[in-house]
């Protein structure tokens, strides 16, 4: 049974109460994928809107994956790092809590590095969360809101005749360890850009200070309390997780791993995209993740795989990739990154 919500009232209180800035809140789609164009809240509202953040790597596959699909939609940019954290706030927290997920799955509890829903478990405070204002759903996984984005499309990201090999690369990059990579350093030589070394030192117990002066916040009776004690166990058990340098190493080899195995599927093919002739959903999923991984300085993990190197080239070219990771704007800059942005 899907869940519905009047997802109107629901969303514009998590938009005026988590986006403060209105410059934040836009209407963009693939033809002006700048968000440049002020939301009217006297408007009526766009059928899709996101919340979502620059640097969130699963913001980053949702937005390139909405304008894959040719779709428009209200952007709502959440500040999700500390110490401002808009995603924290009571009524973002109410909207997520509003979806699918928030009801099949289990409350997030502990941490992999990994971001997905589907591996590990539902967390009630992070982006993106899709809103589709006319069939009352909150959708808050990028996996899930790209299979979202495909389906409006006419399966224009997951072409049925080949459904099988696309979602078997999306699974192998939604179970990458993006976040850990970006919280912790590798113990063997940090290659991430300076301002990420410094501004992630000590990012989850300021992250946890925050959730416990928002859970304090609440009103007694709040059915939001199980929501912010689960992302405190989250969070506690990232921060000691990405302490233990042994524990990197793990994510770091698991990374390897896909790319080695993505190196030999390019091969196999001797096509332009991973599943064949035609861009899909993986190869949406592959740019941003190797986008990521370049950005973060782990680019030497394919510096000798002629196919993987020859492929990141295309995907960063895409103007889906472009509009949404490469050249959103407010992506911090970096030496590695440079020449693709546009």
């Amino acid at each position: 049974m899907t869940l519905q919500f009047d997802t109107h009232d629901l969303a514009k209180k998590a938009r005026l109460a988590a986006v403060g800035d209105p410059g934040r809140r836009t209407v963009v789609s693939a033809d002006h994928p700048r968000p440049d164009t002020p939301r009217d809240e006297n408007a009526a509202d766009p059928r899709l809107e996101l919340f979502h953040f620059v640097m969130s790597i699963c913001s980053q596959k949702s937005r390139a994956a909405l304008f894959e699909a040719g779709l428009e939609y209200g952007s709502n940019e959440v500040v999700i790092m500390p110490p401002v954290n808009e995603n924290y706030i009571e009524q973002y927290v109410a909207l997520r809590m509003a979806s699918q997920a928030a009801a099949e799955q289990p409350l997030v509890g502990g941490y992999t590095g990994a971001t997905g829903v589907h591996g590990e478990g539902f967390d009630p405070m992070v982006v993106p969360t899709l809103v589709d204002h006319e069939t009352g759903q909150v959708i808050t996984d990028s996996r899930d809101i790209a299979l979202y984005a495909n389906t409006l499309s006419g399966d224009r990201l997951v072409p049925e005749t080949i459904h099988d090999a696309v979602m078997k690369q999306v699974d192998i990059v939604d179970g990458l360890p993006h976040a850990g990579l970006f919280y912790g350093a590798n113990p063997d030589g940090d290659h991430r850009p300076p301002p990420i070394q410094a501004g992630m030192n000590g990012a989850h117990l300021k992250k946890i200070e925050q959730v416990e002066r928002r859970k304090a916040e609440l009103p007694v009776d709040s059915p939001l309390h199980a929501a912010y004690a689960h992302k405190l166990k989250k969070e506690r058990a990232g921060k000691a997780f990405i302490a233990d340098p042994d524990n990197m190493r793990a994510l770091i080899e698991q990374t390897k791993t896909a790319i080695n195995a993505l190196e030999v599927d390019l091969t196999a093919t001797r096509t332009s995209w991973v599943t064949g002739d035609t861009f899909t959903l993986a190869d949406t999923f592959w740019g941003v993740s190797l986008f990521r991984l370049l950005y973060l300085g782990y680019d030497w993990i394919w510096a000798e795989l002629p196919g993987v190197s020859a492929y990141a080239d295309r995907c960063f070219a895409r103007p889906s990739i472009l509009a949404g990771a490469i050249s959103w704007p407010g992506h911090p800059p970096g030496a590695a990154i440079e020449r693709y942005a546009v």
